[in-house]
């Protein structure tokens, strides 16, 4: 049987990241190394970490590096996606059994969500494991599907800014999609690492709140923003297609990313609700409304 002991992390010092390494640790079921470009990055790491310094651009940099860990988990921000294919490679002829790419957010096997441009570097990472997979037989891979990112910060902000009482509410505002707070994909990874046959070379999809724009500025004037609201209303077929049309002309700006964005993960259909989850095979016990409300709070309050 095999056993997942050893797990190196990438990008280990981002929002994403950090909280993996905190929750590996935490766990007491593993021995974490961060791989890192820059040593001097890695301050403020807990000191039972072991960090290695990496050439991302040369195989046998990243193959030293990886010899004698069980897996690898990479949580590298959107701009870095395509350094994972020298990771990927590495990994498996490192004898790496388990990687878990940068995938996190929306359900990128849904066929519509395949077009969209930002999504193809990670789609390419994602076949790369696939491949490797079949080379490899002890390699294997799982992908984080949390949807959107949830906590009292720029996360809610991107959905509902509480703070400023400020919204762009989309198709009505009543379109129902999965939230995860970081702590809840960092339980995830544990779950995968402790459920490997379960998890082999597939999604896992994770929700820590279901909820819509809606019900959450509900909550926010219940809690005490009742007026001075500004908001706005879109239709996220229109943000698909001004995000296309700027995209081919050349505008890769985040205004756009963030278009395309909201299209996936609000847009019904799209891939931002996942009717079926893996929170109990993963040990994530999710967020009660009173808890969600609590979010809400202290992103009013920050």
């Amino acid at each position: 049987m095999t056993v997942i002991k050893n797990v190196a992390v990438v990008g280990a010092t981002g929002l994403i990241g950090r909280p993996i390494v905190t929750g590996l640790l935490e766990s007491k079921l593993f021995n974490v190394t961060v791989l890192t470009r820059d040593g001097a990055r890695q301050r403020g790491l807990p000191t039972d970490v072991t960090v290695k310094q990496v050439d991302y651009d040369s195989l046998e940099s990243l193959e030293a590096a990886l010899k004698g860990q069980d897996a690898l988990v990479s949580a590298m921000s959107f701009e870095a996606i395509h350094v994972q294919k020298n990771l990927v490679d590495a990994a498996a002829s490192a004898g790496v059994k388990r990687i878990i790419p940068s995938e996190y957010g929306n359900d990128l096997l849904n066929p519509k969500l395949a077009a969209f441009p930002i999504y193809k570097p990670k789609i390419a990472i994602r076949e790369r494991c696939e491949q490797k997979a079949k080379e490899y037989p002890s390699f294997s891979w799982t992908t984080i599907h949390n949807a959107s990112f949830l906590g009292p910060d720029w996360t809610l902000d991107f959905i509902v800014d509480v703070k400023n009482r400020k919204a762009d509410v989309k198709d009505g505002g009543d379109v129902l999609f999965c939230a995860t707070t970081y702590a809840d994909i960092a339980q995830a990874v544990i779950g995968i690492f402790t459920h490997l046959e379960e998890t082999a070379n597939r999604p896992v999809r994770i929700s820590s709140a279901n909820t819509t724009q809606n019900e959450l500025i509900a909550m926010a004037k219940e809690l005490g923003a009742a007026d001075g609201w500004n908001l706005t209303y879109s239709k996220t077929e229109d943000l698909e297609s001004e995000a296309l049309r700027r995209w081919a002309e050349g505008d890769h700006s985040d205004e756009v990313i963030a278009m395309f964005i909201n299209r996936a993960f609000i847009g019904k259909g799209w891939g931002g609700y996942f009717p079926v989850r893996d929170n109990d095979l993963l040990g994530i016990k999710g967020l009660e409304k009173d808890e969600l409300r609590a979010v809400v709070k202290a992103a009013m309050e920050r």
